[in-house]
């Protein structure tokens, strides 16, 4: 095997300058296109993607749009129902204080219409001039009370007498009203008498003694029991005549 000794220099031919210029050009040519052709399309990726991000911030805006709609829709319903409901509170106060009030008078004309039926038509039949009740309160050391004078399906004359209430407590009387005399009454169909008795304590024994004595020279009594100092509202307890 023969080889070519180490020696021997090979010599190439020298590149002329117009070829490294087209060289070089080209290079930077090629290199500048790779650059542009980078850069269109990260600009058209950016477009893309900037297009996605506005359709999503328009998307994301209408939605907020339409919750901010609903959510003043709602708000102007709850303030709707708000005041339909104050309306509808003060119109059940109206008609509860209208129904108390109708109950009350319809009450108060029960009352009334029961009294001039035991004028006109008393329960146990009898006519002519009656004690028909009494009420009461007691307080502060003083029993108060109103009586009243009927005279019952006749009505054709006047009655005219004296009326008298005594206190008592069991068979003792304790005070009188009027304190040294009587009082005298006249009436057709009712007459209504109030009065006082000044007393500092009062026992569960304590009854008043109503006194009428009528000109003709009958006189018709009525007891009625008096309750206790605890109790002080009005009441119209009744009891049968004692022996």
């Amino acid at each position: 095997m023969i080889r070519k000794p180490t020696s021997d220099l090979t010599i190439r031919p020298k590149m002329s300058r117009s070829l490294i210029m087209t060289l070089t050009v080209v290079g930077f040519f090629v290199f500048f296109a790779c650059l542009y052709l980078a850069y269109g399309q990260g600009i058209r990726a950016g477009h893309v993607r900037f297009a996605e991000d506005q359709a999503l911030i328009e998307q994301m805006r209408s939605t907020l749009d339409e919750h901010r709609t609903q959510t003043t829709e709602a708000q102007q319903s709850l303030a709707f129902a708000q005041r339909q409901l104050q309306i509808q509170e003060e119109a059940y106060r109206q008609i509860s204080k209208a129904y108390a009030n109708s109950e009350q008078k319809n009450s108060v004309l029960g009352s009334r219409l029961d009294f001039y039926r035991s004028i006109i038509s008393p329960e146990d039949g009898q006519s002519g001039p009656a004690i028909q009740d009494l009420d009461y309160t007691y307080a502060d050391g003083r029993l108060s009370f109103d009586i009243t004078l009927v005279q019952a399906i006749k009505h054709k004359h006047q009655v005219r007498g004296n009326l008298k209430i005594t206190l008592y407590q069991n068979d003792t009387a304790l005070a009188q009203w009027p304190v040294s005399s009587t009082r005298s009454v006249s009436y057709q169909y009712f007459q209504q008498v109030s009065g006082f008795i000044e007393q500092s304590e009062l026992s569960a024994a304590a009854k008043l003694k109503v006194e009428l004595s009528l000109q003709d020279g009958e006189t018709l009594e009525r007891w009625f029991d008096v309750a206790s100092p605890a109790v002080e509202a009005i009441n119209t307890n009744e009891v049968s005549p004692t022996s």
